[in-house]
């Protein structure tokens, strides 16, 4: 993928686009032209040589110790690299790549299912991976700039927040077809399900809003005022509490799904980006992009308690409860982070591929 380099696509105070370029590594720069980054605030440093991914309809696996396709998975969308890495969570190695569309971003696990659903940005569609051969099964054609994907496996649905468009695609499992098509407004960016609530949370970056969407007639029942620049929701269904990161607020919305309103905000670190809720620990995970860490919010009393130093520009971040580990996508050091979350240190750090944003377990 050949990239280049625009000195002037600097950030500014206040994100509204959330499309940033970065700022020449050893020979591979990128910018909103060609690749989607986003909202970084720090200028890349070091060097990174451009890395190629296997051919189209070409997996590369690499085999040895508990590497067994049934082990566990973590998937990482890598941008730059057209592809999602796929790391076993027993050695905690990557053990191969899976091509996928251009510039791709989220990525949702169903285990249900046994599917990985990863939004490709730069061609508006939707990759569908096999998680039982990991191979992609199927691509799907959905709205224009499609970022974050929800999947609420008990209805067989897949929702897919399309930015450009304004608009969220509601994709039925059985036949990987589009079933509707919601007119949310504004640039829909994240999204999250909760299935035993019977409804879907969906980021707006520039009204700072989140819409609610009812399952059962995929219509827009409410919107919720939240901070500057809300990008990543996740939504705890047994305390009905939902947390939104304000990038630009550099903070924590709280919000009550019963009443649509905000009960409280918490201040995190610079440029927070993605988040993950790790229940059997009673934490939430923030990934700080500005400053190279990540928030531990204890849920009990809604406050941080804890930041624990992870790679440049962390961007996305999956909590698995059955290693019990925290994955953090480091966006500019091409790596992931592994948290302990008993010792709150990181207790290794993966190479991936270039540029890796989106992360899902499963």
């Amino acid at each position: 993928m050949h990239v280049t380099h625009d000195p002037r696509a600097a950030r500014t105070s206040r994100t509204r686009t959330l499309r940033g370029a970065l700022a020449r590594r050893g020979g591979l720069s990128l910018t909103t032209a060609a690749v989607t980054l986003f909202a970084l605030v720090l200028p890349a440093t070091g060097s990174q040589a451009a890395t190629e991914h296997a051919g189209a309809g070409v997996s590369t696996w690499h085999s040895g110790g508990n590497d067994g396709w049934r082990d566990h998975r973590v998937y990482v969308a890598d941008q730059a690299d057209d592809a999602v890495s796929v790391i076993n969570t027993a050695t905690n190695r990557v053990i191969g790549t899976i091509p996928v569309g251009e510039t791709p971003f989220g990525v949702a696990v169903s285990e249900d299912l046994q599917r990985a659903y990863v939004t490709n940005h730069g061609g508006n569609s939707v990759s569908v991976i096999n998680t039982a051969t990991n191979t992609v099964t199927a691509t799907i054609p959905v709205g224009t700039g499609p970022y974050g994907v929800a999947v609420d496996s008990a209805r067989r649905r897949v929702y897919v927040a399309n930015e450009t468009s304004g608009t969220v695609s509601v994709i039925n499992t059985a036949t990987n077809a589009v079933t509707a098509t919601i007119n949310v407004g504004g640039s829909p960016f994240a999204v999250a399900a909760a299935g035993r609530l019977g409804r879907v949370y969906v980021t707006d970056i520039n009204a700072d809003r989140v819409s609610v969407i009812k399952s059962s007639t995929n219509a827009v029942t409410a919107t919720v005022p939240v901070g500057d620049t809300p990008v990543a929701v996740a939504v705890d269904e047994s305390r009905h509490l939902a947390y939104v990161t304000d990038q630009a607020a550099n903070a924590v919305s709280v919000f009550s799904t019963r009443t649509n309103s905000v009960t409280k905000t918490i201040p995190v670190g610079a440029t927070p980006f993605g988040i993950a809720l790790a229940l059997w620990r009673g934490n939430a995970y923030v990934a700080n992009q500005g400053a190279g860490t990540v928030s531990v919010i204890n849920r009990q009393t809604e406050t941080v308690s804890g930041t624990v130093p992870v790679g440049q520009a962390p961007t996305g971040v999956a909590a698995d409860p059955l290693c019990g580990h925290i994955f953090v996508t480091n966006l500019l050091s091409n790596t992931v982070s592994v948290i302990n979350p008993v010792t709150r240190k990181v207790i290794v750090t993966i190479p991936v591929g270039t540029a890796p944003s989106g992360v899902a377990v499963g």
